[in-house]
């Protein structure tokens, strides 16, 4: 089943390399300033976002950090997911700094055999999302022009994500906990200092591997063939142009607040390129992701119609908001925001989970009095 799902595959990386190829022989100075402006991106946001972020985790982890999290939050994170308490920080870290900082904890956890592979592959379901700073600035403030709309995809994005992990702590529900086996030795707190170097090469390598999928997706993105379609294709490649665009779409506010939604949660093929690239050297597979995403992209298009109709928008959410400063747009307002949509969400749930294990015990009791 696997030789057959590779050879159609196979065949379409073929033909897409092979139109690629042409569009940098016949259109190259279109392709060449999309590399250009990729590498600007790359060198004025991504390297200086995400290689803090990456040196960070890696030392929360060895650190033991991410065991203090085990301890204490397994018993919010075990009933809801199905996932050990250190799961929380990549849920946690995937929501703050965003793509791909969720998967890339996740690989780590495995790898330090704080979590099984299944765990792990249950934790890149849900926990590898968009941070707030992109969703309220770039996507609010900045392509809709409304950061009231920026923070109703935030609060779908989180619902969205939550739901998702809740509906895969059923992935391999039937699958015991056994002993993890790590497939590399755990570093010892001691050994911090010592492993400082190397952790710094991995966040390296690991950020340089981001931007040339960026790169790479940007010129590809501008390669697509022009036309009405060209918003949902490109969001499809890339989600940053293609958002862009789609914002500037002629369409109802729920219709296109439901299209970004989807899209600003499945994340785009570069994005999926990413993720796959830091799971495979783990042995993780990249279809629960896959699966997730999707998933997580219909549920954050329905939630959005939900919210719309229970909160609908009055007419000064359609004008531009053009407050110097906002801080929910901040980083600090953002991360404030976050930490806040996330406790409340949690909070839902787990009552959501009381009031279906009440239920189900009383069933259970109905069931043992007829028998009785």
């Amino acid at each position: 089943m696997q030789k057959v799902l590779h050879k159609p595959l196979k065949i379409f990386l073929v033909a897409i390399t092979l139109y690629l190829t042409g569009m940098l022989i016949a259109a190259p100075s279109r392709c060449l300033e999309a590399a250009k402006g990729a590498l600007d991106l790359c060198l004025d946001t991504i390297i200086p976002s995400f290689f803090p972020f990456f040196v960070c985790s890696g030392l929360l982890s060895a650190l033991g950090f991410s065991h203090l999290c085990s301890v204490f939050l397994s018993p919010v994170m075990r009933p809801l997911f199905r996932l050990p308490g250190c799961s929380a920080l990549a849920f946690f870290l995937g929501l703050v700094s965003g793509y791909p900082m969720g998967a890339v904890v996740a690989a780590d956890l495995y790898e330090g055999g704080q979590c099984t592979k299944t765990e792990a592959e249950r934790m890149t379901a849900f926990c590898n999302n968009s941070g707030p700073l992109f969703v309220l600035g770039v996507v609010g403030s900045g392509f809709l022009k409304n950061a009231a709309l920026g923070r109703y995809l935030y609060i779908t994005h989180i619902l969205a994500a939550l739901v998702t992990g809740f509906l895969f702590r059923f992935y391999k529900g039937n699958e015991k906990r056994q002993k993890v086996l790590p497939p590399h030795a755990v570093i010892k707190r001691e050994d911090v200092l010592l492993s400082l170097g190397s952790i710094i090469d991995s966040s390296v390598f690991s950020s340089l591997k981001i931007c040339g999928f960026v790169i790479f997706f940007a010129v590809v993105a501008s390669a697509l063939p022009g036309g009405a379609h060209l918003p949902y294709l490109y969001s499809f490649v890339e989600i940053t142009g293609g958002l862009n665009l789609l914002c500037d779409v002629s369409a109802e506010l729920p219709e296109k607040l439901s299209l970004v939604s989807f899209f600003l949660a499945f994340s785009g093929l570069s994005v999926v390129f990413q993720v796959s690239a830091i799971l495979a050297p783990k042995g993780i597979s990249i279809w629960p992701y896959l699966v997730g995403k999707l998933i997580q992209g219909g549920l954050a298009a329905v939630i959005i119609r939900v919210l719309l109709i229970a909160f609908p928008v009055d007419s000064t959410t359609f004008a531009p908001d053009f407050s110097p400063y906002n801080p929910a747009v901040s980083p600090m307002g953002s991360l404030f925001l976050s930490v806040i949509l996330i406790l409340v969400c949690l909070f839902l749930l787990a009552g959501f989970m009381l009031v279906a294990d009440f239920f189900e015990k009383r069933h259970k009791t109905l069931e043992r009095r007829r028998v009785s």
